[in-house]
């Protein structure tokens, strides 16, 4: 009974902590937009990786889900877009600092630049492969916005944000999340600029084949990352318990 009393307690406390994040239900909204996007992705990046191996083994026909690539590209391109545009104005609702927003407006760009891969691609531009800019310039534009991001929450930290007491504290939650993300971007900067097919050459000239196992696993890795992000921005502003209405 005792035990059952504590764990309501806690329950109830982690409740208020996250009505503390304020316009609750729009952190919420924005932490969904984004668990959708990350995990579009990684879907885009796992079915991109059966497409190209069906190609290498000559296969006389793709698989279903290898023809989703372009599909579950253009759901997280659009989700990340719509996600940041939300995010840029909860920041300003807050007046949240120049940083904040700055980082906010840098991810807003590349959302735009990612959404011109699978547009282009579904457009048949090379082949089905788009553009061959579109996605590392874009990458690099997020992770820029990451780094602005985290160091504007080291120059300027958050009520609550207190690293010496309990690392997973509830007030650190919002700084862990972009550490993830920035984690996410490094992997994803990586693999971009390894399996890029500059100047959309024909045979792909790239570093490395998009198939070679350090290409999957730093877009595997990226993906997961931004992933796990995504949910603990979700645990700070409490989603998991309630779709707050204020």
């Amino acid at each position: 009974m005792d035990a059952e009393a504590g764990l309501i307690g806690q329950a109830r406390t982690w409740r208020a902590l996250g009505q503390t994040v304020p316009h609750q239900a729009q952190q919420i909204l924005i932490s969904w937009i984004f668990i959708v996007a990350s995990a579009t992705l990684l879907l885009d990046f796992i079915s991109l990786q059966v497409l190209t191996a069906e190609i290498v083994a000559k296969e006389s026909s793709q698989s279903y889900f290898a023809k989703l690539c372009n599909w579950f590209g253009v759901v997280s391109c659009l989700s990340w877009l719509l996600g940041f545009a939300i995010l840029i104005h909860w920041l300003t609702r807050i007046s949240a600092t120049k940083g904040s927003l700055a980082g906010a407006w840098l991810k807003l760009i590349a959302s735009v630049l990612f959404n011109l891969q699978p547009m282009t691609g579904v457009a048949g531009t090379a082949a089905g492969a788009g553009i061959w800019w579109s996605n590392l310039v874009g990458i690099l534009f997020f992770h820029v916005g990451n780094l602005v991001s985290c160091a504007d929450m080291w120059a300027y930290p958050a009520p609550g944000v207190d690293f010496q007491k309990k690392f997973f504290a509830h007030g650190n939650l919002a700084v862990i999340g972009m550490w993830f993300y920035q984690i996410a971007t490094w992997f994803l900067v990586a693999a971009n600029l390894l399996a890029c097919n500059w100047n959309g050459a024909s045979p792909p000239d790239s570093w490395l084949e998009t198939g070679d196992p350090v290409v999957q696993t730093c877009q595997y890795l990226g993906g997961c990352f931004l992933v796990a992000g995504s949910f603990i921005y979700l645990a700070w502003s409490d989603g998991f318990r309630t779709c707050a209405a204020r």
